[in-house]
C-alpha cells in the first residue's frame, strides 16, 4: 500500500566511488586540521537492558510501537571488535550488544580512515598526522549481554570500507543484533587507492566473502573462547548493504540458503545496476526484503531502485528519502562536518578533483540536498522496524507505516505489498 505516489527519475547504473577525492582528504586533513576528533561525550548509553524472549533470541521490548520507535537508541548498548576472515584475511567489523553496565568508564570506540590508504599513499602523509578519525558509537573490549541475538551482514558499497555506516551498525547493535561487516578487498577503498578495477571477479570475491563473514560468524558462536559464544541465532540472518554493497546483498539472499532477508541501501540486482545475465545478479531472492533511495541520488538514481522494487516477490517494501543523495547511507558526509566536506578540503590547498567525480565523492553531502544527519533517524527506524518484523519480534508494521507523516519532508514515498 502507497502513503503517497512516487515521482519519476532517470536511473544511471553507476557504482559508489569515492577514489581520488578520499586520497585528497588524507593529504589535506593535516593542513586544514579539518579531522574529526572522536567525541568527547560517550555513546549514548540506556538504563539496563529490558528484554524477553522470543522464539529463543533476547529481543528489547517496545511499549508502542510506532514510526519512530527506533530513532533512538535501543536498551543494550554497542559492543566492537574487529575479526579476520580465514579464507583470505579480510577484517570484519563487528558490533554486537552489551550490557549497559559494562561499559561504564570505557572510551568509546573509533575508526581512523588512514588505515584503509595504501602503503605508497600513507608514505606520503605528514609527519605527526593522526589521520581522519571517527567515532563508531561502540565499545571495545566488553562482554557482549547475555541472550541470542539474530545476525546482520553489512556489505559496503565500492571504494567503501566496512565501518563506513558506523551510525546504522552500532545502533543495530543497540536493539539486539550482532551485525557483521567484512571488507571486500577487491573493491574496498584499500583495492581502489592501489589502482584496481571492479571487475567479474571481484563481484564473486564480494559474494565469497559475504558467505565467509556468515561461516565466520558461525564458527565464533561455536568456539568457547569467543565473546559471541551462543550468542548468534544462526537461523536469522539478514543482508544488509549500500550501493553496491547492496547489490551483493540482493545476490546473496538469491543464493546462499543461511539468508532470511535482504534490505538495499540504494543498491540492487535485478531491474538495477547490480544485475547480471547468469548467476546470483540474475535471479530474484524468493525472500522478504526492503529498498530505500534519496530522491536526489544521482548515483544511482531513484528511478532504478524503483524498478528493482517491481521485480522483487512479495512481501516487499521501498522507501525513498526526500532530497537525500547517494552517500545519507554512510558516515562519509559527517567526516568533515561543517567544513563543506571532502570537496573543500581539496579546494582550500589548490588540489584538483576531476569533474567526473565531484558528484562520486559529495553525493548528499551539501545543499540542497537533505542533510544527512536529518535522514539518518528514518534509516535507523526503517531498518530496524523491518528486521524485527521479518524475523517475528513485531507482529505488526505498526514501525513501518506512518512513516511519511512521522517524518514531513523527509520521506516522499512509502510503499509495500505483501
Amino acid at each position: 500500500m502507497a502513503e503517497v505516489p512516487a515521482s519519476s527519475r532517470s536511473p544511471r547504473a553507476v557504482p559508489f566511488a569515492i577514489l581520488a577525492v578520499l586520497t585528497v582528504l588524507a593529504l589535506a586533513a593535516a593542513a586544514l586540521a579539518i579531522a574529526t576528533a572522536p567525541s568527547t561525550s560517550k555513546a549514548a548509553v540506556a538504563s539496563e537492558a529490558q528484554t524477553t524472549v522470543i522464539d529463543g533470541d533476547t529481543v528489547p521490548t517496545v511499549g508502542d510501537l510506532g514510526p519512530t520507535t527506533f530513532t533512538k537508541p535501543g536498551p543494550f548498548a554497542a559492543g566492537e571488535a574487529t575479526l579476520t576472515l580465514p579464507s583470505d584475511g579480510a577484517q570484519v567489523e563487528v558490533w554486537y550488544p552489551a550490557s549497559p553496565g559494562s561499559v561504564k568508564g570505557v572510551a568509546p570506540a573509533t575508526y581512523n580512515l588512514s588505515d584503509w590508504l595504501p602503503t605508497n599513499l600513507k608514505a606520503l602523509l605528514p609527519a605527526g598526522y593522526k589521520g581522519v578519525i571517527y567515532p563508531t558509537g561502540a565499545y571495545r573490549g566488553v562482554p557482549a549481554a547475555q541472550g541470542r541475538f539474530p545476525l546482520v551482514v553489512f556489505s559496503h558499497g565500492y571504494s567503501g570500507y566496512r565501518d563506513q555506516s558506523s551510525f546504522l551498525t552500532s545502533r543495530l547493535a543497540t536493539w539486539g543484533f550482532v551485525v557483521a561487516a567484512p571488507d571486500f578487498l577487491a573493491s574496498d577503498l584499500t583495492a581502489l587507492l592501489s589502482g584496481k578495477t571492479g571487475t567479474a571477479a571481484s563481484d564473486e570475491a564480494d559474494l565469497a566473502e559475504q558467505a565467509d563473514t556468515i561461516s565466520l560468524m558461525g564458527s565464533e558462536n561455536a568456539r568457547h573462547s569467543s565473546t559471541l559464544h551462543n550468542k548468534i541465532d544462526l537461523s536469522k540472518v539478514a543482508a544488509v548493504g549500500h550501493s553496491l554493497g547492496g547489490a551483493v546483498s540482493e545476490a546473496a539472499a538469491a543464493s546462499d540458503a543461511r539468508i532470511t532477508t535482504f534490505i538495499g541501501l540504494a543498491g540492487a540486482t535485478v531491474g538495477s545496476f547490480g544485475q547480471t545475465s547468469t548467476g546470483a545478479g540474475s535471479k530474484v531472492p524468493d525472500k522478504p526484503g526492503m529498498l530505500m533511495v534519496g530522491t536526489s541520488d544521482h548515483v544511482v538514481g531513484a528511478g532504478t531502485i524503483a524498478s528493482a522494487y517491481r521485480a522483487m516477490v512479495i512481501p516487499k517494501r521501498l522507501i525513498t528519502l526526500t532530497g537525500a543523495g547517494h552517500l545519507v547511507f554512510a558516515d562519509i558526509c559527517q567526516l568533515a562536518p561543517g567544513q563543506g566536506g571532502l570537496l573543500a578540503a581539496a579546494a582550500a590547498i589548490h588540489l584538483s578533483v576531476p569533474a567526473s567525480l565531484v558528484p562520486l565523492a559529495s553525493d548528499g553531502c551539501s545543499a540542497p540536498d537533505t542533510p544527512v544527519t536529518d535522514e539518518w533517524p528514518v534509516v535507523r527506524q526503517a531498518v530496524t522496524a523491518q528486521l524485527r518484523w521479518v524475523f517475528g519480534f513485531d507482529a505488526t508494521q505498526a514501525g513501518l507505516t506512518g512513516l511519511v507523516g512521522a517524518f514531513p519532508g523527509r520521506v516522499s514515498l512509502n510503499v509495500s505489498s505483501g
